[in-house]
């Protein structure tokens, strides 16, 4: 290594080259993911100006019949296996949760709480920070009165997306049944409204029992 690292031209050259793709690379992906646009570009500045202070020390590395040290050529391995060392287990973490479904079951919020009475419409509302292009969403009901008739078995649903760029029609099912709507790329903000129809008299407990979104 220390004689093709001495003398070699070429090679350093390539090291540098490989620095240049790596180093611009990396911050090219932090900056995608979400990364400040400030710190992105310090910490890729602050890499360059150590790559390039190698330049000077390789051309003029010790003098004619006294041995060249070896650490400023092999600085311009280090960097660029040191940035790939930390930054690409980073990325497939991030990638691989990325990937997974996101539970909103327990940020969904129902407006008005309950109970639930015939043609009264609902709002369901959750945020997300990790948006995803689909929800899937099932509400649970129960008697609100255990003494009042018994309605649940004859109750149903109309859901409808308030939010998001595409405004679908209302869905229609029965408590438990999911629910699938299309909410578009990077929407954080879901709203729902939920309309009941049951027999007169009847009073719920409406809940959600499950929602994801997912790709």
């Amino acid at each position: 290594m220390r004689r093709h690292l001495e003398d070699n031209t070429t090679l350093l050259a390539l090291a540098f080259l490989v620095n240049l793709i790596v180093i611009f690379g990396t911050g090219a992906v932090w900056y995608a993911e979400g990364g400040a646009i400030t710190l992105v570009g310090g910490v890729v500045g602050a890499l360059l100006l150590l790559s390039g202070s190698m330049l000077p020390l390789i051309k003029g590395r010790g003098q004619d019949g006294v041995e060249k040290p070896l650490w400023p050529p092999l600085m311009l391995l280090v960097v660029p296996v040191a940035v790939l060392a930390v930054a690409l287990p980073a990325w497939i973490v991030t990638e691989i949760r990325a990937a997974r479904p996101v539970d909103l079951t327990h940020d969904f919020e129902l407006d008005p709480p309950g109970p639930f009475e015939q043609g009264m419409t609902v709002t369901a509302s959750a945020h997300t920070d990790q948006p995803k292009s689909r929800l899937f969403i099932t509400f649970a009901a129960s008697e609100y009165d255990p003494a009042g008739p018994v309605c649940v078995p004859s109750s149903k649903l109309s859901v409808t997306l308030r939010s998001g760029p595409e405004h679908d029609g209302p869905q229609s099912g029965r408590p438990g049944q999911e629910f699938t709507f299309d909410l578009g790329r990077n929407h954080k903000d879901i709203r729902l409204a939920v309309r009941m129809t049951a027999e007169p008299n009847c009073a719920l407990d409406l809940s959600v029992a499950s929602a994801r979104v997912d790709d």
